[in-house]
């Protein structure tokens, strides 16, 4: 079931994020961003948080800061159908680009990009934090007003 994310989903929410990535949002940083106006959802299987998305919706933009899938559901489309659900809204209330940054090593997420038609438009050096270091993440963008 794919509904609105809440703040009282957080609890559950928060191990996924841990688990899942290499520095991963504090419950502070989720909690910032439901002050802020972010938007999320959530896809639940078997009432078990399974994947969700956290975007900023601000004048004609909307800037996807987080997409998560739980381990054990992953390479099930969980990802893709959040990522669909969450343009077609964007497009539904005026919104006209979309932006992403990924890590440049994410080539799962990348291909999932590309496979929505997402064009690579800049990188920031050093932006991820690592457990050695530093990585860049490469910026993409989607134009909403085109029909693909």
């Amino acid at each position: 079931m794919l509904r609105e994310l809440k703040k009282t989903d957080l609890p559950a929410v928060l191990p996924i994020e841990e688990a899942v990535h290499i520095s991963p949002w504090s419950k502070e940083t989720f909690e910032t961003c439901f002050r802020s106006g972010c938007k999320g959802w959530l896809i639940e299987i078997d009432n078990k948080v399974a994947a969700f998305i956290v975007v900023s919706l601000h004048a004609d933009e909307c800037h996807i800061l987080n997409i998560c899938v739980a381990h054990e559901f992953q390479r099930q489309g969980l990802g893709k159908e959040l990522l669909q659900h969450t343009l077609q809204y964007a497009k539904s209330i005026g919104i006209t680009i979309a932006y992403l940054e990924v890590r440049r090593s994410n080539t799962r997420a990348i291909t999932l990009y590309r496979q929505h038609h997402f064009q690579l438009i800049g990188e920031r050096k050093d932006y991820y934090a690592t457990v050695n270091g530093h990585e860049d993440a490469l910026i993409f963008a989607k134009n909403l007003q085109q029909s693909a």
